[in-house]
């Protein structure tokens, strides 16, 4: 393949991530900033609301799972790229059917019902957007190319995050704080749908990836019964459930370091450090900003000495600098420029490591006949509990500890030592040539 086809396949693949990584974390920022005020507010008690909140980002993601399962198994059966627009337009059309909802306050508790649906919806899309665009890159290069373009579509997340932190942020900096909690919040929510439209016109312009035409045309050679045992969901479990077990494994400081430097720790800054509303977007955006290099840094490193050895390096960095990253951001007492300072360090870099390379680790686990179901599989299934909630876990640990940043810290850390030992595991078991 050219090498002007490999550069339109990075930049549709980052488009296309960013744009499904901005509905998704869109949310996260609005459930720690926006929606308890805006949903919540009736509980009366402001923790009560931060942690129904919160819940609400959490049981998203138990439909990532089955997302995962659907598309997954469609994605294996008939392709890479008609399973991207399916996924990609339920993301989109949720997240802007968000942007629409009335408040609690008006409407009752039904509207809280249509935003867990919303939610849900767009967690289940979200189940076959990351996988597929991972794939497409993955599957579209040669093999010495691969773990430096699979780390391309994980850009996406700190664009998609900077996006859309800089368009919630505008309209806080621009209407007063009542015409904003009215309707200004919904800007960015009701952009998802024009960004959705933009980046399926692009998807239209990419082919199948070579490796699934390459698996198709093996099968099609093959007996229709001996298609249907070796494609998609089931063979996969079957043959590879000591992978997909190890693999959640380490999925779980990816899901952990997230959501404790990006999530939770906006509610946290606003709560306990009294940060103004604004610096909280200022934090993400410019943690942003530094991890784009970052991540390119991790895809060069995988491609020079390995997934696992980069992940490994990351994973130990992250538990390294943990709990020192945590204390610089409580010692800061609000400090703008520190609490960037602990953020960067322990999200933009140190963990970066891990979320360059989880895309080329997985994949390269899994035969193309069943790589989009293993890979979405490994990355959603466990996501409730390793991602999803996180942030309550971190709000009833810092409740305990009464702003002491120690027990968060102590989980993080822990968390980070059990991956690094099940990436490990797998690092062995795929060298005796093991599933």
């Amino acid at each position: 393949m050219e090498k002007s086809k490999f550069k339109k396949i990075a930049a549709i693949t980052l488009f296309e991530s960013a744009v499904q990584w901005y509905c998704f974390l869109l949310y996260g920022t609005a459930a720690g900033t926006v929606f308890n005020k805006v949903f919540f507010s009736q509980t009366g008690d402001g923790t009560t609301a931060l942690i129904l909140s919160y819940m609400s980002f959490a049981i998203g993601y138990i439909a990532g799972p089955f997302g995962a399962i659907f598309f997954g198994h469609i994605g294996d059966r008939k392709g890479r790229k008609v399973t991207m627009y399916a996924s990609l337009l339920m993301m989109g059309i949720s997240t802007s059917i968000i942007g629409i909802l009335p408040p609690a306050s008006a409407a009752g508790a039904w509207v809280v019902i249509l935003l867990q649906l919303m939610r849900l919806a767009q967690c289940f899309g979200r189940g076959g957007t990351w996988g597929g665009g991972i794939l497409m890159a993955y599957e579209n290069v040669p093999e010495n190319k691969r773990a430096l373009y699979s780390a391309i579509p994980q850009i996406g997340l700190p664009i998609g995050f900077g996006l859309s932190s800089i368009l919630i942020a505008i309209p806080t900096l621009v209407f007063p704080e009542e015409m904003f909690f009215t309707w200004g919040w919904r800007i960015p929510f009701l952009a998802a749908i024009i960004l959705t439209i933009i980046v399926v016109q692009q998807k239209g312009k990419m082919m199948e990836t070579e490796d699934y035409k390459k698996a198709q045309e093996k099968l099609e050679a093959q007996e229709a019964e001996a298609k249907k045992e070796k494609v998609g969901f089931v063979p996969m479990i079957k043959g590879y459930w000591r992978t997909l077990l190890l693999g959640c494994g380490t999925r779980w400081v990816d899901g952990t370091f997230y959501n404790i430097f990006i999530v939770w720790i906006l509610s946290y800054c606003i709560d306990w450090l009294g940060m103004p509303l604004i610096y909280t977007y200022v934090i993400t955006i410019i943690a942003c900003i530094f991890k784009i290099p970052f991540t390119l840094f991790g895809g060069w490193c995988a491609q020079k000495m390995g997934s696992s050895k980069t992940f490994i390096i990351g994973g130990l960095a992250s538990a390294a600098l943990s709990i020192p990253t945590l204390k610089v951001i409580e010692w800061s007492h609000g400090n703008l420029w520190i609490t960037i300072i602990g953020i960067v360090l322990g999200w933009s870099i140190a963990y970066n490591l891990i979320w360059a390379v989880i895309s080329s680790l997985w994949s390269s686990y899994f035969e193309t006949e069943v790589r989009y179901s293993g890979i979405s599989f490994v990355y959603h299934v466990p996501s409730f509990l390793v991602a999803g909630m996180v942030p309550t876990i971190c709000t009833l640990l810092i409740n305990y500890g009464k702003g002491n940043t120690i027990y968060v810290g102590l989980y993080s850390t822990i968390v980070a030592l059990i991956s690094v030992g099940c990436c490990i595991m797998l690092k062995y078991r795929h060298e005796q040539g093991k599933r």
